[in-house]
């Protein structure tokens, strides 16, 4: 029973115990009532009970956070309809966890994927669509695209082709 303790960030086997411990405390319990409060101001606070370090004057319009005592989000933030931010992965089975910081005044879009191990600096923005691969780091003010995403230059964005 991890009581009010957080989770720590895990690199182990799928047949190990502490695999099996954070998939039963965050996987089982429903979470489906969230939807009801997408777009309100309760939903922040809803988070915050459940864990997640939520900053103020957050909106959050249906993101879903899986692993709730391994995110940050800061202040000023807007979380899109149907983003995620996942703090795990298994990958040829390991299970594989970390923290995910998201700064002051950052945008996730519409539908975009955040994986754990992402730092995301303040007033960054990922567009929608989007999947921020494991231990990116977001540099303030940019603005991330594409599945992997990539920060957009000014050459990019003006770049036309022939």
């Amino acid at each position: 029973m991890l009581g009010f303790r957080t989770l720590r960030p895990r690199f182990c086997s799928l047949y190990e115990r502490p695999f099996w411990r954070h998939e039963r405390y965050w996987k089982v319990p429903s979470i489906l009532y969230l939807a009801l409060f997408n777009g309100t101001p309760f939903k922040p606070a809803i988070w915050r009970l459940l864990g997640v370090r939520m900053g103020h004057r957050v909106f959050d319009d249906g993101c879903r956070i899986l692993e709730r005592t391994l995110t940050q989000v800061g202040d000023d933030c807007t979380l899109n309809a149907g983003s995620i931010l996942q703090a795990h992965s298994l990958e040829e089975g390991v299970f594989k966890s970390d923290r995910i910081a998201i700064g002051n005044g950052c945008t996730i879009g519409t539908s975009a994927f955040v994986h754990y191990g992402v730092v995301i600096d303040d007033h960054a923005r990922i567009d929608a669509d989007s999947f921020l691969m494991k231990g990116e780091h977001v540099p303030p003010h940019a603005q991330w695209r594409g599945n992997p995403a990539v920060e957009l230059t000014t050459d990019a964005v003006c770049r036309r082709e022939p």
